[in-house]
This record gives structure tokens, sequence and C-alpha cells, in this order.
């Protein structure tokens, strides 16, 4: 049984973090607690009812094709929509993403063709609704694509409730020494504490090989092709088997895979890659929740 000094200390907790938006790291410097407690707190604060978290998806999707997903690769939720124009598809995935990330304060973002779509289709709705932080998982790029801006995207994402964040690094320096000097930058140190906090990432997995090249050749030389790459996330390539592929060259700037490996919620967006990248995406053990479209879904479970 909690005492009274200990239930005001849990409202207190859950009021600066869910309602004013504080980081867990901040609410711990305010109430003179370290981070580790601070999120102890907020877990008992649900469980003694003080807490109540209720999402409400917009769009149901095949709820069946989506269990059985569910069951197979041990994901929490995601959704599966029915095969239509891909208008329709970015915009039903737009209503889902607003429900499912509206209670996260800390969203980090990766990058790809659609995930510019959507974010350009949530961003005349206002952005995303609620309040914390949105940052770029990954460097900046020549890529002209809005999809590829991911700066941008985090601004077009964040709307008038959410604080931005850039991340000024190249995505892929041409040198081990070019990615030591940038690691010792205030950006770099700052997008590393931001990736230490992330309540979720927005992600989109893309189909290998694919347009645009993301410095594959440089980074990889053959390896994509004689391990059998088939997609991507986050420019962290993956066979079939959702086995991770290394390359000599590779010195990416991207949150690294032991830090997203042990994210609460990786959505990613599946709805362009083809059937064997998202099934690689799956078993990669990264994702949490997926977007896909039910013909994808009904190839991954045949397989």
């Amino acid at each position: 049984m909690l005492t009274d000094k200990e239930l005001a200390g849990l409202v207190q907790a859950a009021r600066l973090y869910y309602e004013d938006g504080l980081t867990q790291a901040q609410v711990a410097a305010k109430i003179g607690v370290s981070r580790p407690q601070v999120s102890k707190m907020l877990a008992h604060a649900r469980e003694a009812g003080i807490v109540h978290i209720e999402i409400r998806p917009p769009v149901a999707g095949d709820a069946e094709l989506l269990k059985l997903l569910q069951q197979r690769f041990g994901i929490k939720g995601g959704i599966v929509l029915p095969h239509a124009q891909r208008e329709a598809l970015l915009r039903e995935t737009s209503e889902y993403l607003a429900g499912e990330l509206r209670y996260e304060k800390n969203i980090g973002l990766g990058w790809g063709y659609t995930l510019g779509e959507i974010a350009g289709k949530m961003a005349s709705a206002g952005g995303l609704k609620g309040s914390g932080k949105i940052f770029p998982l990954i460097g900046r790029t020549a890529i002209p694509n809005r999809g590829y801006r991911v700066n941008e995207l985090a601004l077009l994402l964040a709307g008038g409730t959410r604080e931005a964040f850039r991340l000024e690094a190249e995505a892929f320096p041409g040198s081990r020494e070019a990615r030591d000097a940038m690691e010792d930058t205030p950006d770099y140190r700052q997008a590393l504490s931001l990736w230490q906090d992330t309540t979720a990432a927005l992600v989109e997995i893309r189909a290998y090989p694919g347009v645009p090249d993301e410095a594959t050749a440089l980074r990889f030389e053959d390896a994509l092709e004689r391990q059998q790459a088939v997609g991507s996330l986050l420019s962290y390539y993956f066979n079939v088997r959702g086995e991770f592929i290394s390359g000599a060259g590779d010195f990416a700037v991207r949150v690294p895979l032991k830090t997203l490996g042990q994210l609460p919620k990786v959505v990613a967006i599946g709805l362009t890659a083809g059937s064997k990248a998202v099934l690689g995406a799956l078993r990669t053990g990264l994702v949490t929740h997926i977007v896909v479209t039910e013909d994808i879904a009904r190839k991954i479970l045949q397989k």
C-alpha cells in the first residue's frame, strides 16, 4: 500500500512527464531522483490507476491478418490495410500513425519516399498531435527527395505542438577518421542523448536493390549481393532471414542497433517494400508495429 507521500510523488512525476512534456531525465532533475527511478515511478503510476493511456487507432484494417502476424513474429501491433489506390493507403496510414504515436513523448524518425509523403499529409493536418520531441535517427544526405531530408520531416511532423530537433551530421562519412571527428561534435552528442530517450521510432522498410542508392558500393562493396540482402531500414541492410550485413566501409551516422533494439516501439512502414523485405525486417526482431497491405501480409504468412 502506497503512502500519501508516495502517491503525491507519483502524481507529480506523471504530471511533469505526461502533461508538461518533460523527458524522464528532466523529471529526475526536477524532483531529485535518478532517471531509472522516474521510469519506475511512471510504471507505478499506471499500475495504481493514476495514469490511463488509451490508444484509439482511427482505422481498423484487417484484424485477423494482423493477429496472425503478431503470433508468428511476436510484434505488438500495427495495421494491415486493404488493397487501395496509393492516395487512400497514405491517408489511412497517416490516420493510423496519428493515433498510434499521439502519446509518445520522444519520437525518432527514419527516412524513405513513402515516409516523406506521409509526413506531408500529416503536416497538412497540423502535424502529429500531442507534446514532446521529434528528431532524426539518421544523418542528413544529399538525396533531393523530401523523404530523405530528415530534418525537414521532423519539422513537418512536429507541427505547432512538438519540438523538432536537427541532426546536421552527414549520414555517410567517407572514412573512419571523418566519422570519429563527427562523434566529437555537440551536434552528435545531442543526437546520442535524444536517441537514448526515444520512446518510439517511425521508420520505413526499403527493398534492396532500390532507388535511391544509399552509397552501398562505397560502404559494402559486394557484400550485399554475396549475402543476399533483401532490404533495409535506417540504412541497416539485412537478408530474408533477418540477419544484418556489415560493410568494411560502412561508417553511417544513425542510431546504434543496440539502442534501436531496446526501444519500446518501432513502427515500420512496409507499404512499397515487397514481401521479402518486410519478411526480413520482421525477422530482425527490431519491429514492434508494422504497416503493410493485405497482399504483402498474405505473401509473408505463406512463406
